[in-house]
């Protein structure tokens, strides 16, 4: 038993941890990169030529011949491919968030049709768990959460009523594969484009163009500050500008509120002209509070209907409740016994509406100023809305007045634009591979990381395009490259690390920690107990003063095992559990989240309620499965866990533990609810310990 434990819990708390070597050669090269590349970020990307390498054995599309040819002209090649097991955990993990099932795990082993990894990836694109796993990529980006204010206190929250209509229009719109140039068009201007004040009664479509302005509308505000005011409303615009700047520009902004950008060609003008077109929205004079923020999802005009109603409803309520009263005082039992049913059936024919939280433009007029040294007392020149003139002008528009953002998303989108197509392939690149080909994924500029492979961002960013900025392609396109392939062990002839301690050049697959919500949804997913369903309003969560939350339970209710993108999203409290895991906080938004190590996490392991109540009923699982058959429930326990099978080592080593576990449990069966069983329990609960499930090879 010690021995087991003792492997098993070095595996746990063993994560790999990036060496030092190497650190100042690193420092060199980013120098050296941000001196070549100087406007790179602002220049149109062009398709390069593909290049030509010796190894074409390995190049399975454009992807390997550039990563190739960088590797041979340093003397280096890939790794080898990885292992069929290691594959499908890879591309489950990676393309739709849960492992695969013991059964889909023996029959892609026992397959050997030369396209069954091809078949794999279409499978899981097109399954409708692929966008609850990409769609909370872009939350993070957008900075989504289900609260109105900052969320600064564990034990009050402030719910966004309707906010959770974005998050299933993001979710929904990556499983149909929108284009993104459509997606991002209809998050920055989709009131703009309909005329949906005049709607008698909204449509699907109306209604799915209002939810997705909810990108705009994530920001924190602070409306109970004491002396709220100017200053908290051109915060908020501050944020937006962040946000927007960070999640599709790929360049940071916030320097340019007070002066010229130190680094890159972005004047303070520039910035303040960029954010006019915001302006018309959180409009500084005509100020709406967060509450205030929403559209009824009925539309305008069938709201004021229902209002109406409803309110000659209360009025007749109103009355029969007085006349109600007014009997009781003669005398109780001589009341209309009929009054409480005729008040049951007029609440009854109330009717209801929802709120969608949706930019849209308030007031009549609008006028931006620079703000100089960005004080909002100090208003200077007027500006009109307008983009980075550094890059390409946008004053010829065919866009009514009042379609600012309209003008601004066509702008975004456009081919002369240098920043987006580059920014979304980047991103994706990291998710898949570990590393962004930039990666500091928020920041583009002079003072980011300079990307190690610049011409293979811009083919892939005009493949991007000219595939009608189909995510779904470009995903297809990396996850069937030999370098997404490739095992995380490095080859025999890319032993000496030093010149690339980071892996940029791709010589191997990165190890990865899974992100909080795959570990939670990955055990979840082991017990058997997952609730798949989709969509609708958010899982509570519990408000401990102490911030130990959990997830609220409902009895005769599973909601609560529902993965962990339909929680609700807090802006600084998130699940306490998930938080342990590097779940990401949301001042403003998350442009890449970090992957800590630490004791906390093998404790949390250990001890968490959640963990342990999800190893026994995976060891239920198990036995209703293999009942008395220990070599079984063992290779059933891999596979659920792992998506692999145990070595003989390992098996060897788990039957150990059973018989040394079975024996220290004899003397405690008067204590102990099936004794018999515990071992396997316990065997369970090291798995989901260990570093193997926590990481992805």
């Amino acid at each position: 038993m010690k021995r087991l434990l003792g492997w098993l819990f070095l595996g746990m708390i063993a994560a790999p941890i990036a060496g030092t070597a190497g650190l100042t050669a690193e420092t060199a090269a980013k120098k050296d990169s941000r001196k070549q590349n100087g406007k790179w970020p602002f220049k149109v990307p062009q398709r390069s030529r593909i290049p030509q390498v010796v190894g074409n054995h390995i190049v399975y599309n454009p992807i390997d011949a550039f990563l190739l040819a960088n590797l041979e002209s340093k003397g280096r090649t890939f790794s080898a491919r990885a292992d069929k097991t290691v594959l499908l955990r890879r591309l489950y993990m990676d393309l739709v968030g849960v492992p695969p099932s013991p059964e889909t795990i023996v029959r892609f082993l026992e397959d050997d049709h030369p396209d069954n990894y091809l078949r794999m990836v279409e499978q899981l694109l097109s399954t409708m768990r692929y966008g609850e796993r990409w769609g909370r990529h872009w939350m993070d980006t957008a900075g989504y959460v289900d609260v109105r204010l900052f969320d600064g206190d564990a034990a009050t929250v402030y719910p966004n009523e309707g906010m959770w209509r974005y998050r299933d229009y993001i979710i929904d719109s990556h499983n149909e594969d929108a284009p993104w140039d459509l997606f991002l068009t209809e998050q920055l201007a989709g009131d703009e484009i309909r005329d949906w004040r005049n709607d008698t009664l909204f449509t699907e479509e109306t209604k799915r163009l209002l939810t997705a302005t909810g990108y705009l509308r994530n920001i924190a505000d602070h409306p109970s500050a004491p002396q709220y005011g100017m200053k908290e409303r051109y915060t908020v615009l501050f944020d937006l500008m962040e946000m927007v700047s960070t999640s599709l520009l790929g360049i940071t902004m916030q320097s340019s509120r007070c002066h010229d950008h130190k680094f890159d060609p972005i004047t303070q003008r520039e910035y303040y002209q960029m954010m006019a077109f915001f302006e018309t929205s959180y409009n500084v004079k005509e100020w709406l509070k967060p509450q205030d923020r929403w559209i009824p999802d009925v539309g305008l005009l069938r709201r004021m209907e229902i209002d109406q109603l409803n309110k000659q409803l209360d009025l007749q309520i109103e009355a029969l409740s007085k006349q109600r009263d007014e009997q009781e005082n003669v005398e109780p039992s001589s009341g209309d016994s009929a009054i409480p049913d005729q008040i049951k059936e007029l609440e009854s024919q109330k009717l209801q509406y929802g709120r969608i939280q949706a930019l849209f433009n308030v007031g009549k007029s609008w006028e931006s100023h620079v703000l100089i040294r960005g004080d909002y007392r100090q208003p200077g020149d007027v500006v009109y809305p307008d983009v980075i003139g550094s890059v390409t002008p946008s004053k010829h528009s065919n866009e009514l007045p009042g379609h600012e953002r309209l003008r601004f998303s066509r702008w975004i989108t456009s081919r002369g634009n240098p920043f987006v197509s580059r920014v979304i392939v980047n991103r994706v690149w990291h998710h898949l591979l570990g590393n962004g080909i930039v990666t500091t994924l928020g920041n583009f500029g002079r003072n980011g990381s300079g990307p190690s492979h610049p011409e293979l961002l811009d083919w892939l960013a005009v493949e991007f395009m000219d595939s009608g900025w189909s995510l779904k392609r470009l995903i297809r396109l990396i996850v069937t490259s030999y370098a997404y392939q490739q095992r995380s062990v490095r080859s025999d002839q890319n032993t000496n690390d030093e010149q690339d301690p980071e892996n940029r050049w791709m010589a191997h697959a990165n190890l990865r920690r899974l992100d909080s919500e795959v570990i939670r949804d990955a055990i979840l997913v082991a017990s058997g107990s997952v609730d798949r369903e989709m969509g609708g309003p958010p899982v509570m969560l519990t408000t401990p003063v102490d911030g130990l939350s959990k997830v609220k339970r409902t009895v005769g209710s599973t909601a609560h095992q529902r993965r962990s993108v339909y929680l609700f999203q807090r802006r600084v409290y998130p699940l306490k559990f998930m938080e342990i895991f590097d779940s990401p906080v949301m001042p403003v938004n998350c442009t890449q989240r970090v992957h800590s190590n630490t004791v906390l996490q093998s404790f949390a392991l250990l001890n968490s309620d959640f963990v342990v109540h999800h190893s026994r009923k995976m060891a239920d699982r198990i036995i209703r499965n293999q009942p008395g058959n220990r070599e079984a429930q063992i290779r059933l326990a891999y596979l659920i866990t792992l998506s692999r099978y145990p070595s003989l080592d390992e098996q060897r080593l788990c039957l150990e533990f059973f018989d040394e576990q079975t024996e220290n449990y004899r003397d405690q069966t008067a204590k102990i609810v099936n004794p018999e069983r515990q071992p396997l329990n316990d065997l369970c609960h090291m798995l989901l310990c260990t570093n193997e499930f926590l990481y992805l090879e």
